[in-house]
């Protein structure tokens, strides 16, 4: 039989249950705890998702033989005391993005992940989405030639959830929040590195933090010659939009989500557009965000010892280009990004 792994998550918010939606009917999950600093929260979410325990503290969960993995789903600020608690208790880390809140704390967790004997894995979700898996292997196969265009924006309008929204905007801003995952996205599917980011932003709502904004757009140009943009926006006047395309010379990408398409049990839409007029839709099977697909990478990671130190270097890497990006918005100019690149080098 396979091994069912002890785990606890910290954090009842809504990360917290797109993890717990999948994995606490995962057949290699024992959901052993939940916590949150809400009593209320913690005792709801063990209710719904069947945890055996729940908690305000989860210090108590880290002296416990039977727990093998944390998932971390709180704010930023919170993830580098977090996670080097968990790894010097000997537990595996499932640790939500941006990794940290500043550069600093992101270099220590890089650390702290390569050298501790557990493993640690960043929630970049999208590595292990397959319609990104199946587009990135479009473009690596030349179907689109290259250099390319990406263009890509992650905008919401959270009636429901405009508190929530409001406290993370008092960590980090709209265009880090998400902009890691494909600031992540383009250095993967394109192989080449980030050489410069320049933006802006805009304050639209009153409820905005002074000196932040609510909507953002960076723009960047990659050593192949590739150049992308990424714009973000929460806001109650803003239009949701989720535009993922990528252009080259040889025709163009585009990904629509199930959640936008006519018939969204058909799952997410690929369109190919050929320069030679040929057209491909491609239907790739999606229900729910792929927490279950993530945890079964960190599992291997655990059980064959796979080296996590590949994809720290990356996800540290998105974090600082978007930070950039944020430097970029507020000082308004051009960022060169390669000037930093050799403090990551030797992790």
């Amino acid at each position: 039989m396979m091994k069912a792994y002890g785990v606890v998550l910290i954090g009842c918010g809504s990360m917290g249950a797109t993890h717990l939606d999948t994995l606490h009917a995962h057949p290699r999950v024992r959901l052993v705890g939940v916590v949150d600093l809400m009593a209320e929260k913690a005792n709801r979410f063990a209710d719904r998702y069947e945890a055996e325990s729940w908690g305000t503290d989860y210090r108590c969960y880290l002296t416990r033989s039977d727990v093998d993995i944390v998932i971390i789903a709180t704010y930023p600020s919170s993830h580098l005391v977090l996670t080097r608690e968990c790894l010097a208790a000997g537990k595996h880390v499932l640790c939500e993005k941006p990794m940290a809140g500043s550069l600093q704390e992101a270099a220590e967790m890089v650390r702290l992940g390569s050298s501790s004997r557990s493993k640690l894995l960043i929630g970049h979700i999208l590595r292990h989405n397959t319609t990104y898996q199946f587009v990135r292997d479009l473009i690596h196969s030349g179907a689109i030639g290259g250099p390319i265009v990406m263009r890509m924006s992650q905008i919401k309008n959270p009636a429901a959830t405009w508190n929530s929204h409001l406290a993370l905007l008092h960590e980090v801003s709209p265009i880090v929040d998400c902009g890691v995952h494909y600031v992540d996205v383009m250095r993967w599917f394109t192989g080449a590195e980030v050489l410069s980011v320049s933006g802006f932003g805009q304050r639209l709502d009153p409820d905005i933090p002074v000196g932040s904004y609510n909507y953002g757009m960076i723009s960047l140009k990659l050593s192949d010659g590739s150049v992308g943009f990424y714009e973000a926006g929460w806001g109650h006047t803003m239009a949701t939009d989720n535009l993922k395309e990528f252009v080259g010379p040889l025709g163009r990408i585009r990904i629509t989500y199930q959640s936008h398409r006519a018939t969204p049990e058909l799952g997410n839409l690929v369109e190919v557009h050929y320069s030679d007029g040929r057209t491909e839709e491609i239907n790739i099977p999606f229900e729910a965000k792929p927490t279950d697909l993530q945890f079964d990478y960190l599992l291997r990671m655990i059980e064959e010892q796979l080296d996590p130190k590949p994809m720290l270097r990356d996800f540290y890497r998105a974090l600082e280009v978007t930070i950039l990006g944020d430097r970029a918005i507020h000082e308004e100019k051009p960022i060169h990004c390669l000037d930093r690149l050799p403090e990551i080098v030797n992790f």
